[in-house]
Order: structure tokens, then C-alpha cells, then sequence
């Protein structure tokens, strides 16, 4: 039996042997015809599949979007960290600059702390003139070579006697001065002083000239020092005129001015103190027991001696109150105040 074959022609095709066949005639075949429309149908059907997985896609993909978004606004993502934006980076850089800048002033405040207590002074010296020896060789010196000389232990005990009288003033603001004293060299005197104010000690030292301009002897601050730093000399005259200034400091154009018209009365009352001619009142006695020539003879002797001291003191003061400063400058390591004697 023979085996039946079945040649399948393509629309517009040929067969095997070479020759041309109409597509009109193949598509007269129905089984044909309808294969030709199933796959048309299928071939729509998998095109519109394909349209709806692409457009179910892309909602996905955009709730993802949406989703992802949200969690980013309630701080939640991926893991990675959400970039901030321009404001928050401006707070940021502000705030590490605010903190830098306390942590520098905090550092810069305790360094300064440190300069301004450094203390490098001399320790201050133990004072052995007094004042009766400086008047009493003040006056010779005075008649005799017409110049007062002061060394730098003399000149301390008249600074520790302005520190005593401004001390009440001074506790009244809660400032001590523990010390005040001044060293004499060249032609300059440096004025050292330990002020203590807040339970701070501060070590103040200032270099100073000397000058007079009848009657003030003037005390002018070339330099000035709080520790190791350097301070405007303004601030020492402010702190003289706030404390020290007295009936003779004072202190005016930026320069301490001392009044020398009671120095003579000074010198002239420790002179005569010291010089044994003040006049004392003769105690009142018993004179029951002494006859009429005793008595007599005791107040004779009492009125020539007063009678003497009164004439001796008197030419003293006239002598010392005839004396007038002339000028003050620093000579040898002494302040030398040069006098003037007016005879007659």
C-alpha cells in the first residue's frame, strides 16, 4: 500500500520542483484559511497581554516610587543616609563654628589668665629707714648742700605710708594692696605693686620719670605691665585716681601729682620732735614740802629752758620753711630733690 504525502505550499511561495503558486487558489483551501485566522487572533490577543504587563509594570514601578519616597520622608530608605538639605547644612556649619569658636575663646581666656598672674617681681624688701632719720638728715642735707637725696629704701617707706592710708578705700571696693614698693636705677624708677582682687593675685609694674612743676613733683608712666602682658599706663592712673588719690596725690592730664607745700611742715615737726625742743607743759607738783627760794628757783629754770626751746624751735621752722624745691631728678640710683635756701 502506498504511502499518501501531503505537500505544504507557502502562500506565494513555489514548490520543490521550481514552480509558482497562486496564493488565490491556496487560500480557496478552508483548513487553510482558517489557520491563517486563529493566528491572526492569537497574534492580536498577545499583543494586547503584552501592552497590559507593560502598563502593570509601570505601576508597580510607581508605587515603588511613592512607597520608597514616604519612607525616605519618615527617615526610613534603603540603608543609605537621606543627603540634608542647604538650611540644615548652613545650621550644621553654624553650630561647629559657634563650638570652635567657645572652645578658642576658652583657651585664649585661661592663657591670658596665666600671662596676666605670671608674677617675675622682686620680692619686696624689708624697709629699715624711718621716718624721724630721713627728716632730721633731710633738713641738714637741705642747708648744707642745698639737695635732698632719697635712695630706694626711703622712697619705700613714703610708698608703704600711701598704702596704708588707702587701704581703708581700697577694702571698701575689695581691692588689697599687698605690697608697694619701687627700685631706683639710671635715670628711671620701676614701680612694683601686688594687687589682689577676686582672690586673684595680680603682679603690676610700671616705669616711671620724675619731673617737678612748683610745687608738685610729677610721676609720669612710660611703661606698663600686668604680668607678662602689656598695659596701657592710662590704667594705672585710673587705679591711683580711684584709690590712692589723697589731700597731697592727685592726679591730672594722665600724670600723678604729689604737693609738696606741707613736705616742710612734715619735716619741720619730726625735725623739732626729734631735736628735743618741743615745749611741754611743767607737771603741777607738791610744793608743801619745798620753801620759797626751791619753788623760785624751779620756775626760773623752767622758763629759760622753754624759753630757749620756744627760740630754737622757732629757727628751725623759719630755717626748713625757707627751703624750696627747685627740681626733682634721679642721680646715681638716688632721687635728688634739689632746694633753694632764701635767706634774711
Amino acid at each position: 500500500m502506498e504511502e499518501e504525502k501531503t505537500l505544504a505550499i507557502p502562500l506565494g511561495g513555489s514548490t520543490s520542483d521550481g514552480e509558482r503558486v497562486d496564493p488565490s487558489a491556496a487560500s480557496a483551501d478552508p483548513t487553510s484559511a482558517a489557520a491563517s485566522s486563529s493566528q491572526q487572533k492569537s497574534g492580536k490577543s498577545s499583543g494586547r497581554n503584552e501592552k497590559l504587563q507593560k502598563s502593570a509594570k509601570a505601576n508597580v514601578k510607581k508605587k515603588e516610587s511613592k512607597a520608597l519616597a514616604e519612607k525616605d520622608s519618615a527617615g526610613e530608605g534603603d540603608g543609605k543616609p537621606k543627603k540634608p538639605g542647604i538650611a540644615a547644612r548652613i545650621f550644621k556649619t553654624l553650630g561647629a563654628l559657634l563650638i570652635f569658636l567657645l572652645v578658642v575663646s576658652v583657651i585664649g581666656g585661661v592663657v591670658l589668665l596665666f600671662l596676666a598672674t605670671r608674677d617675675e617681681m622682686p620680692t619686696a624688701p624689708e624697709i629699715k629707714s624711718d621716718i624721724t632719720t630721713i627728716a632730721v638728715d633731710s633738713a641738714l642735707d637741705a642747708l648744707k648742700d642745698q639737695e635732698i637725696r632719697l635712695n630706694s629704701d626711703e622712697l619705700n617707706l613714703f610708698l608703704n605710708m600711701v598704702k596704708e592710708k588707702s587701704a581703708d578705700k581700697t577694702a571698701e571696693h575689695g581691692v588689697e594692696i599687698i605690697d608697694l614698693f619701687t627700685v631706683v636705677a639710671s635715670d628711671k624708677a620701676t614701680i612694683y605693686s601686688r594687687i589682689k582682687y577676686k582672690g586673684i593675685t595680680w603682679p603690676v609694674r610700671a616705669v616711671a620719670k620724675l619731673s617737678f612743676d612748683d610745687p608738685y613733683i610729677i610721676v609720669s608712666m612710660e611703661k606698663a605691665y600686668l604680668g607678662s602682658l602689656n598695659l596701657p599706663s592710662e590704667k594705672i592712673i585710673e587705679f591711683v585716681g580711684k584709690y590712692i588719690v589723697n589731700d597731697n596725690i592727685s592726679v591730672h592730664n594722665g600724670m600723678i601729682y604729689y604737693d609738696t607745700t606741707e613736705f616742710n611742715d612734715k619735716i619741720t615737726e619730726v625735725t623739732i620732735k626729734q631735736l628735743g625742743l618741743e615745749v611741754d607743759e611743767r607737771e603741777v607738783q607738791d610744793d608743801q614740802d619745798k620753801n620759797a627760794i626751791e619753788k623760785w628757783w624751779n620756775n626760773f629754770v623752767d622758763g629759760i629752758t622753754g624759753w630757749f626751746k620756744n627760740w630754737a624751735a622757732g629757727l628751725v621752722s623759719d630755717i626748713i620753711h625757707d627751703l624750696k624745691f627747685k627740681n626733682v631728678t634721679i642721680i646715681d640710683n638716688e632721687v635728688v630733690i634739689q632746694v633753694s635756701y632764701a635767706e634774711g
